[in-house]
């Protein structure tokens, strides 16, 4: 079903992503394609292509929600990286793989590898002996990252440098709605990044298009014997711009029996309490929180240029200089809170644009 809320795990029910799952798959079965990256806006539905994918794969692969993975520490996720791997693969293949560190005896059965595998070296040679037990089975595994630019700050990247260049038997799978943020993670624009230059494949999913959102909320209503107006449409589409994941929590509601009116409203309500949390929880760790609202303030009410920014500031005798003033749209960018089209910066999501402009 379309409108189920939670990220899908079937064909059926992926709306629209025939041509991106299929791409998708390819690039998993071959071979020589080692890292592979799903990139778009929040709420555009990457994790639903994700699942799809990964449950229509005959290899091993471990999905990791970074979100909910100690990533705030590096001594505390390899051991949590392990213990998942560990839970997908064959209790012998796993006893195999342990048994070639040297000195070591770690049973099935013993669950407390965190302090071992706490220490690096000791993590770096599980991979080593992980990557030779899969060549001589003539195996892959996936390992799949949802929102991997949270990895950054525990410097994963480093590792996955590592991996990509020694570990030939294991793929990445990675996805990012942080762009900028993730982009940073491959190293795309600076050789000093531990990543930079390393092949990979993209696929970047985009709001749905008008008529992209007619059809899935025609077929949606259809999947379960209703029908929807063409002013309903046509609200959702002025209103909801494209984002695939508030339209589908639309639909949801229109479901539970809620009018149009009142379903649209809830939307963008509790949307707004979303991205507020998430600006926060930016914002909160910014010394000028102050600036950054200011700007934000100034986009939202298409103060959006260079020039129109800075005379916006001046007229509010708010000072901000030139390399300021960058860094911060630079940094809003990376994050995913606003994108630069052309020389314009735009908060293209509109439950966000309205959650600033209140």
């Amino acid at each position: 079903m379309y409108f189920d809320i939670k990220p899908k795990t079937e064909r059926k029910n992926l709306f629209g992503g025939e041509y991106s799952l299929n791409n998708l798959q390819e690039y998993l079965l071959d071979n020589s394609t080692r890292l592979i990256i799903i990139k778009g806006l929040r709420r555009t539905g990457k994790t639903s292509l994700l699942n799809v994918a990964l449950n229509e794969l005959k290899s091993t692969w471990v999905k990791i929600d970074v979100r909910d993975s100690p990533y705030f520490e590096r001594k505390e996720f390899f051991p949590f990286l392990i213990e998942q791997i560990k839970q997908k693969i064959e209790p012998t293949f796993w006893e195999k793989v342990i048994s070639k560190i040297s000195g070591v005896a770690i049973s099935y059965k013993d669950l407390s590898l965190d302090f071992f595998f706490a220490k690096e070296e000791n993590a770096h040679l599980f991979f080593r002996n992980l990557n030779q037990q899969l060549k001589m089975k003539n195996k892959i595994l996936v390992l799949a990252f949802d929102e991997i630019q949270l990895l950054k700050a525990i410097k994963f990247d480093y590792f996955m440098a590592s991996a990509f260049d020694n570990y030939g038997q294991i793929k990445f799978l990675l996805t990012g709605s942080e762009i900028g943020m993730l982009d940073k993670f491959l190293g795309k624009r600076d050789y000093d990044y531990p990543l930079y230059g390393r092949a990979y494949m993209e696929i970047e999913l985009n709001r749905l298009k008008e008529e992209e959102t007619k059809r899935f909320l025609e077929e949606g209503f259809k999947q379960v014997g209703k029908n929807i107006s063409f002013e309903e449409i046509k609200e959702i589409i002025g209103q909801l711009d494209g984002i695939i994941g508030w339209t589908t929590y639309y639909g949801w509601l229109r479901l539970k029996g809620i009018s149009h009116e009142k379903s649209l409203e809830r939307v963008k309500e509790e949307g707004k309490i979303l991205v507020r949390r998430e600006l926060d929880l930016f914002l909160n760790t910014r010394q000028a929180k102050s600036k950054y609202i200011t700007l934000l303030k100034f986009l939202s009410k298409g103060q959006n240029e260079w020039d129109l920014i800075k005379y916006a500031f001046l007229k509010e005798k708010n000072k901000v200089a030139d390399s300021q003033l960058g860094l911060y749209l630079k940094e809003l960018v990376d994050y995913g809170f606003i994108e630069k089209q052309a020389e314009r910066y735009i908060i293209s999501d509109p439950i966000m644009l309205k959650a600033i402009k209140e």
